[in-house]
């Protein structure tokens, strides 16, 4: 059973603007789905976005985990452009090294990777040797 995949559908009011975001800023492709509905790939990444469920149009608070030892280049890439949202790694309690990303529809992508198995994240490594 090594075929199975969990994947996120997370709320957007706007599909067009998220999108847009998604594949302007952070190089990620739209497929098509039907007209409430967004699938968009970057390498092994899959996200799904809706509308939300309330009918007043409030969206509904929505957090994705991605975790893996590639992230690295996505942070660096993505710290270089200026994405708007975007917050720096950090080594966290947890043992963990994370990067955060906030969309503006308002969904939160958390990245995340072991900091015991490689090296830390190049500017926590030079932050670690500093004086």
């Amino acid at each position: 059973m090594t075929d199975i995949a969990a994947i996120p559908i997370l709320r957007s009011p706007d599909l067009a603007a998220t999108a847009r975001f998604y594949e302007d800023q952070l190089g990620f492709a739209a497929e098509p789905a039907g007209p409430d509905y967004l699938i968009l790939r970057r390498d092994g990444i899959e996200l799904h976005f809706c509308p939300p469920d309330f009918s007043d149009g409030r969206p509904t608070e929505s957090c994705c985990y991605i975790r893996g030892a590639g992230i690295d280049a996505l942070h660096d890439e993505w710290q270089a452009k200026g994405v708007p949202g975007f917050r720096p790694f950090q080594r966290r309690p947890w043992d963990m090294y994370e990067f955060y990303l906030s969309d503006p529809q308002g969904c939160l992508l958390k990245f995340g990777r072991s900091a015991t198995a490689g090296a830390p994240p190049r500017h926590l490594a030079e932050e670690e040797t500093a004086p």
